[in-house]
């Protein structure tokens, strides 16, 4: 079983809080598609012809500005090199302005089964601080379009942290959520990425970020909401309802092989990571001259168990004893001790021989993680 993930960098404009690689113009949108397919062609070996392909993800930018016709060339060539599951989940990213009918119709004929819908807050007021382009009403009318259209696996994004953006207004968003057909819930805390815009208004003093104890209020507050409602808490940022788990996500935390295609897109093949340019013109040039143009890094025993810490503390599956008293007991044997001190103050919890973190441990997950880490 393994993944492909297709980066489409393109956006219709930036919005303010993020640090992903992507550009607010579509004038490269044909020679990228054609980059993108060539990339394909060079890389087919790096998955086996006779792996099988769980699932697909369209992310970004925006991949709901490519047209359908671009879509469809991206999927057929796809199919020509890699064998796809008949229960593939095929997932992509859309915003609610191009949630219309046709789009949605468009994207099940070419087999989509999963969408997320970049909501991030149904306040207006917010989504203007934010630089988004849809309002509330667009938001709402494309998740219950997407629903009519026959997509019964509908997840949206939130953002707790924004400015302006109170408890108050986030147990409102919560109630809205609470109407609508969704199985799945993203909630991400704000974080200032590099060479966002809210990167340069931190810089200039013209933003104030909200304070941790209220963020993790809102965090936990989001928690307790979810599970009332019937949401599984399966992951840091991430909730679902039926089981309805991002296949595709999990994956990567349960470090599944993966290959990514397009511009600043990573894979993983079990022994080593590469990523490339996060440049889509040069790109396009390089794989226009039968080229290709990454980084690699090969992962030593190291690097795989302070990987597994981080990836399996992230969900509610967590790490196995028994893999960290054998395949990495070199490691784990350092800094055993450890965990009974985040057990006894309540951020992690021990059954049937697995580590988990609780709730309250995620809110600290990255100081859990650094004290389970093997530095040398």
């Amino acid at each position: 079983m393994a993944g492909i993930y297709v980066h489409i960098p393109f956006c219709r404009s930036k919005c303010f809080y993020c640090g992903f690689y992507s550009v607010a113009s579509l004038h490269l949108r044909e020679p990228y598609v054609t980059a993108l397919c060539r990339e394909m062609e060079l890389r087919k070996a790096y998955l086996s012809a006779q792996e099988t392909i769980d699932t697909l993800y369209f992310g970004g930018g925006t991949p709901s500005c490519l047209p359908e016709e671009d879509i469809e060339i991206i999927i057929h060539n796809l199919t020509c090199h890699w064998k796809l599951s008949k229960q593939i989940e095929c997932s992509i990213e859309l915003n609610p302005e191009d949630a219309t009918p046709d789009k949605l119709r468009g994207l099940r004929r070419l087999g989509f089964n999963r969408l997320t819908i970049g909501v991030q807050s149904f306040n207006d007021h917010v989504l203007k601080q934010i630089n988004r382009t849809h309002t509330v009403a667009r938001a709402l009318a494309a998740i219950e379009q997407a629903a009519g259209c026959g997509f019964d696996n509908i997840g949206i994004d939130l953002i707790i942290g924004l400015p302006g953006y109170t408890t108050t207004d986030l147990e409102k968003d919560l109630c809205i959520l609470n109407s609508l057909p969704l199985s799945h819930l993203s909630v991400y805390i704000l974080s200032i990425d590099n060479n966002s815009v809210f990167e340069k208004l931190l810089q200039k003093g013209k933003f104030k970020p909200w304070e941790d104890d209220v963020l993790a209020e809102q965090y936990l507050l989001v928690s307790d909401y979810m599970k009332n409602i019937g949401f599984e808490h399966y992951e840091i940022s991430n909730f679902a309802k039926n089981s309805k788990y991002s296949r595709h996500n999990t994956a990567y935390w349960q470090q599944k092989r993966y290959i990514g295609l397009g511009a600043a897109a990573h894979s993983y093949d079990l022994d080593s990571r590469q990523w490339n340019i996060s440049n889509i013109k040069t790109y396009i040039d390089t794989l226009s001259k039968d080229q290709l143009y990454f980084e690699k890094e090969i992962l030593t025993k190291r690097d795989k168990y302070n990987e597994y810490i981080m990836t399996g503390l992230r969900t509610m599956w967590g790490v196995s004893l028994e893999v960290l008293t054998t395949e990495y007991a070199e490691f784990w044997k350092d800094v055993v001790r450890k965990k009974d001190e985040w057990i006894d103050r309540g951020f992690m919890r021990e059954t049937d021989r697995k580590l988990r973190l609780t709730e309250r441990g995620w809110l600290i997950s990255d100081d859990i993680f650094s004290g389970l880490f093997s530095l040398s």
